[in-house]
């Protein structure tokens, strides 16, 4: 089943102004529209929209993970994945109900661009020094040595680099910003595995282009 085209308009349209909040996140001011801007757009597009917990618990509650809520949003008959986080039961049901909307494309202009912040930030943390992420290995269990990981094509290679390009990210910032979302400790492009590459090219592919940015 999929949504019409009509509909997948209306959910993806820019919300006005005054429905537009920001919180500071990382020494900037970030744009964001709130749950109820959220639950209307949905209503408006379905009347019939719903979501539910990935699992209950005991007393038929969604289950926590930690702090973490996972959900599937279904709209016009389409369901899809979010997770959502907060302090409190209500503040994990209202973020994960936005982050799954934006699977949609509700809002998500706002959140490519939160997003590439984040990236940014990323890039400019210190990385770890080898000999700790080797430390960090160390500690793990040793019971069955894994498969060695498989190399970087060249066709990804090249769809990798020309991605960071795209979006605007420095070569300074490349391998940091990579090493940041793989967990990893890198000092070269030469040990970018197949997967992790992958990994950042799905990452990437959220974010809004440098010239869009620059319009904006």
């Amino acid at each position: 089943m999929s949504i019409d085209k009509a509909k997948a308009t209306e959910l993806r349209k820019p919300f006005p102004r005054e429905s537009v909040g920001q919180l500071p996140k990382g020494g900037q001011m970030l744009d964001y529209v709130g749950h109820a801007a959220v639950t209307d757009r949905l209503l408006t597009v379905d009347p019939e929209w719903s979501w539910e917990p990935f699992a209950v618990d005991e007393h038929g509650l969604p289950a926590m993970q930690g702090r973490n809520l996972w959900i599937r949003l279904t709209i016009c008959g389409v369901t899809r994945i979010g997770v959502g986080d907060g302090m409190s039961a209500k503040e994990c049901i209202g973020d994960a109900i936005r982050n799954a909307a934006m699977r949609f494309g509700v809002a998500l202009d706002l959140w490519a661009k939160e997003n590439l912040v984040e990236f940014a930030q990323a890039a400019a943390r210190p990385q770890a020094e080898p000999g700790q992420h080797d430390q960090h290995k160390s500690d793990r269990s040793v019971d069955a040595e894994p498969a060695p990981a498989k190399s970087m094509t060249a066709r990804t290679r090249g769809e990798l680099f020309a991605l960071f390009g795209q979006k605007g990210v420095s070569e300074a910032d490349q391998l940091a910003g990579l090493n940041h979302t793989n967990g990893t400790a890198h000092t070269s492009r030469s040990q970018i595995t197949e997967a992790e590459a992958k990994a950042a090219i799905k990452v990437l592919r959220t974010r809004p282009d440098a010239k869009t940015e620059e319009q904006a």
